[in-house]
Order: C-alpha cells, then sequence, then structure tokens
C-alpha cells in the first residue's frame, strides 16, 4: 500500500496526458484524412481509459477494507480489462480494415507544417513520458509503471510512423497511409488479444495443467495426503492462489507451501476442516 498511492498519482497525471494527445491527434487525423493518424489518436484514446481504469481500482484498494474486498475488486478489474480489450480488439481490426479498403481506393491525404510539427510534440511527450514514468519506477518497482513506460515508448515510435506518413502521404504510386494505418492497428489488436486471454484465464481462474500437476504431486507427497479432500485455485492479477482442504493436519504446513511457491510460484494454504467448518 506504501507503493500503491504514488502509483495512483502517477496514474492520474498519464491519463491526463493520454486524454489531451487524443484531443490533438484526433483534430488533425480528421483534417488531413489520414487513417493512419486517426488510428494512433484512438490508441491514445484506449490508453487513457486503461489507465482510468487502473487508477480507479488503485484509488479504491488503497480505501479497502479488507483483503475480501481487494480480492473482489481485483476481479472486478479484469471483467472491465475483459471488456476494454473485446472492445480494442474489434477496434483493431476496424482499422485494418479501413486500411485495407484504402488500398484499393485510395483517398487524398493532406497537412500543413503546423499539423506536421504539432505531430513531432506529441511524439516527443510520449518519449519524455516514458522516460520519467521509468525514472519514477526504479523507486516503486511498480508492474503497473513498468507497462506504462512500455506503452509509452511504442506510442512514441507509432506517432513516428504517423509523422512519416504524412511527408509519404503525397506519393501517387502507393498509398503510404494505407500501409502505416495497418502497421498500427497490428501494433493495437495484438496486445488487445494479449490481455484479452490473460484477463479471461484470470476470469475463470485458469490455472495450466503443469502446475497444477506439480502442486498434486507435493501434496501427495505429504505427511497428510491421505486425509486431503480437495484443491481450489483461485487466480487474483498475476497471483495465483491454492487452497488444500484437509480433514486432519498433524505437520508444519509452511515448508509445504514454501516448496509449491518455489516450483510452481502459487501461493498455498492448507485449510483444516474442524466440526463441520474449515479454519485456516
Amino acid at each position: 500500500m506504501e507503493n500503491t498511492r504514488p502509483v495512483t498519482r502517477v496514474c492520474a497525471a498519464v491519463f491526463a496526458v493520454n486524454f489531451l494527445l487524443f484531443g490533438v491527434k484526433l483534430y488533425i487525423g480528421l483534417a488531413s484524412n489520414a487513417i493512419s493518424i486517426f488510428s494512433d489518436a484512438i490508441n491514445n484514446l484506449f490508453d487513457a481509459l486503461s489507465v482510468l481504469l487502473t487508477f480507479a481500482v488503485l484509488l479504491i484498494l488503497v480505501r479497502a477494507a479488507d483483503r475480501n474486498t481487494a480480492n473482489m475488486l481485483q476481479k472486478s478489474e479484469q471483467l472491465f480489462s475483459f471488456l476494454i480489450s473485446i472492445v480494442i480488439v474489434f477496434t483493431g481490426l476496424y482499422f485494418a480494415y479501413s486500411a485495407l479498403e484504402r488500398f484499393m481506393y485510395p483517398a487524398p491525404v493532406w497537412y500543413t507544417p503546423l499539423y506536421l510539427w504539432a505531430l513531432v510534440g506529441t511524439a516527443l511527450v510520449k518519449l519524455g513520458l516514458f522516460v520519467l514514468v521509468r525514472r519514477k519506477n526504479r523507486r516503486l518497482d511498480s508492474p503497473v509503471l513498468k507497462m506504462i513506460a512500455f506503452d509509452s515508448l511504442l506510442d512514441f515510435f507509432i506517432t513516428c510512423f504517423s509523422v512519416l506518413t504524412l511527408l509519404l502521404s503525397e506519393s501517387e504510386y502507393f498509398s503510404f497511409d494505407a500501409l502505416f494505418g495497418l502497421v498500427i492497428s497490428i501494433a493495437i489488436t495484438v496486445p488487445a488479444v494479449k490481455m484479452l486471454i490473460s484477463a479471461g484465464q484470470s476470469l475463470i481462474n485458469y490455472v495450466p495443467a503443469g502446475k497444477r500437476a506439480a502442486v498434486n504431486e507435493i501434496l501427495e507427497a505429504s505427511p497428510a495426503a491421505e486425509k486431503l479432500c480437495f484443491v481450489q485455485y483461485s487466480r487474483f492479477g498475476y497471483e495465483t492462489e491454492c487452497y488444500a482442504f484437509f480433514t486432519g493436519l498433524g505437520f508444519d504446513t509452511e515448508p509445504l507451501a514454501a516448496e509449491v511457491k518455489a516450483r510452481t510460484g502459487i501461493r498455498l494454504y492448507c485449510i483444516l476442516k474442524k466440526e463441520n467448518r474449515y479454519e485456516h
């Protein structure tokens, strides 16, 4: 929780920057009729929405009263991530379709030096955001900030492609705008598909068969193997928890949990059934 508050403040600042960049690129994309720049603008919009979602969840987690509340909110975050991922995937596919259509039916693209320099400015803003967030993350060591920094660097290169699109858009022999629009749509869709799969796996508490087999092997080799009732898994973000229910325990479970953590990365909790109820 000590790191959550400063991470939350960084997320709020990043949201404001991304939303501002979305407005600038949206105007330039519509004014210049460049599908690549319009796609870049939508990419910034989804970046802003993702950071806003993260900000909201982190803010509530800071105020969470107990672990049960935190777990419920993490599941809510996974649900929202899953739904947003679906929208982003279909948006990326739509941009890919639009780019292919422009290959077949080229449309003119026009710009002014002001548009060009404005795009260069947005690229530099993204590069500066990458440097600042990465420097902040050296002290906080947050996976959220690490992802934001990586995304900012990726957006910097995407915007550089957009600038190049304008410079080459006067060519009458090839639709560079359609080409870079297709590249950007792929850059949007591929990470969204990965996020969609990850969020879906977390929602259904999916654990790979290899890890489940390793946990079962460790539990069956324990002194209380004959008293094992059943095993249940839960996933919260990047962390997986395993609950092993026993009818009796006559040994220290900490070495067992340590072995499971070392071999699989899963956090093990041993639950003892006592007088029709379970105790941790």
